[in-house]
């Protein structure tokens, strides 16, 4: 949550590094709609679609509805380039910015600044870190201002390389600002390659194996951290973030796992669902559809089941080279659906049958009403009904009335798509849906009434 900034110290952990705050623009971007670039007569940009507070974007009065054609001279088309480039800018370096507003052309000239640190009027903010593979991990951690110790929920986000330090207000911001409002240690853990972090390898190039072991790390630190109570440690896994937690919940021992908008089986045999599910939902024709589903199941069989790369699916046939570039968003080499191509290949391959088997803790599975990505309720259903079998009365499953993928209140299915197309963060912000802090929070107090689990 990104509040008034004010004397948050960084955290010194014994015999480490300090992690410093890097340069950063704040600055969020989409695509450029196709509407808008036919208007503007636009081969390239970007669309800004939000800047932090006090962050070096906010600063050169980049402003959301901005179109940004080139940064420092350099051309921008995709998003992943304005990524790569923030990776790169040192703090203090000349900024050069060339954008359209409204349709005049605008030049801003300014510097790199830091990232400004975050500040709560209810907690605690901790600046940590965590050593990972020879390098460092940021952590973030809101900690209640009363003594003793608390029960502690680890946040783990879905598959995109988002740096913590931009949740701001957004669902995933308020969410965290509520639990700790209610007591919670909370922290954050950034994903390799992100952010302040140091000698870790891109987010963009890591493999699956890579973010849990990641996300572990930070679990096993927040267990020893002196405000928190070891036997009330919660994880809370969002889409993507709901396939890591019972892998994690396999191995530790944990009070509760709570997950949302996470399937449950193999990616290969969930997605097929998913694409034949949403494309009719955003306006495709049935039939014309069914003819792509055709080929799709092709290009998914190769990519999950027999394991191809990407580019040889592409070569065999140019139907499938197609289908790739327009639901993967595949243009050649390693990167498939704006990550690694192993990252989706090595979420096929989790059993997470057996990972729910094994997890002894109390599970919370939570299923939106609305959300197109997770289609039906069917696998929010399933997690409780196997982790209950292997340990009864432990599996509880919620369902959140008019509620979407992103955590945001919705009034149906086919509005939620339209809103999604929008990309309107503030519509997001201003419905979140705070019913899953207080159901979230009553639920965690039933299971600590609980007599904890043996080992």
């Amino acid at each position: 949550m990104m509040l008034l900034l004010s004397g948050v110290a960084m955290a010194r952990e014994a015999g480490a590094q300090e992690l410093k705050r890097r340069a950063d623009l704040g600055l969020r971007v989409s695509s450029l709609p196709d509407s808008l670039a036919r208007e503007h007569r636009l081969r390239s940009g970007l669309l800004a679609t939000g800047t932090l507070p006090a962050s070096t974007a906010d600063a050169l009065g980049i402003r959301q509805g901005d179109i940004l054609l080139s940064i420092n001279k350099k051309q921008l088309t995709a998003p992943v380039e304005l990524y790569e480039l923030n990776q790169s800018m040192q703090l203090g370096q000349d900024l050069d910015v060339r954008l359209l507003r409204k349709g005049k052309k605008i030049r801003l000239q300014g510097k790199m600044q830091p990232r400004p640190l975050e500040h709560s009027s209810n907690a605690q903010v901790r600046y940590g870190q965590v050593a990972f593979r020879g390098g460092l991990l940021r952590t973030i951690t809101y900690s209640p201002r009363q003594a003793g110790r608390h029960p502690a929920i680890l946040f783990i986000p879905g598959f995109p390389c988002q740096s913590i330090d931009d949740y701001g207000a957004s669902a995933y911001g308020q969410l965290i600002r509520g639990w700790s409002e209610r007591g919670y240690v909370v922290m954050l853990v950034e994903k390799p390659g992100l952010g302040d972090n140091v000698n870790t390898p891109d987010c963009m190039e890591i493999d699956l194996r890579t973010e849990i072991e990641a996300f572990e790390q930070g679990l096993v630190q927040l267990k020893g951290y002196e405000q928190v109570d070891p036997e009330k440690v919660f994880l809370f896994g969002h889409s993507m973030g709901g396939i890591i937690a019972p892998m994690l919940s396999q191995k530790h021992r944990l009070r509760g796992v709570m997950v949302y908008g996470s399937p449950y089986r193999p990616w290969f045999e969930f997605a097929t669902e998913m694409f034949r599910f949403q494309a009719p939902i955003a306006g495709t024709d049935y039939v014309a559809h069914e003819a792509t589903m055709r080929t799709l199941y092709h290009v998914m069989y190769r990519f999950f089941v027999l394991a191809q790369h990407p580019d040889t699916i592409a070569a065999a046939d140019p139907a499938y080279r197609k289908i790739l570039q327009e639901a993967f968003q595949h243009q050649g080499g390693d990167q498939f659906w704006s990550r690694d191509y192993r990252y989706w290949q090595q979420i096929d391959e989790l059993n997470l049958t057996r990972a729910w088997a094994e997890t002894e803790a109390h599970v919370l599975s939570i299923w939106g009403e609305y959300d197109f990505e997770i289609v039906n309720d069917e696998d929010h259903k399933r997690i409780v009904e196997v982790v209950n079998h292997y340990h009864p009365g432990h599996g509880t499953f919620l369902a959140m009335p008019g509620t979407n993928h992103s955590l945001i209140k919705v009034d149906g299915m086919a509005q939620g798509v339209a809103q999604m197309k929008k990309r309107d963060p503030d519509y997001n912000r201003s419905h979140f849906n705070t019913a899953l802090i207080t159901e979230t929070d009553a639920w965690i107090k039933r299971v600590l009434q609980q007599t904890p689990p043996s080992h």
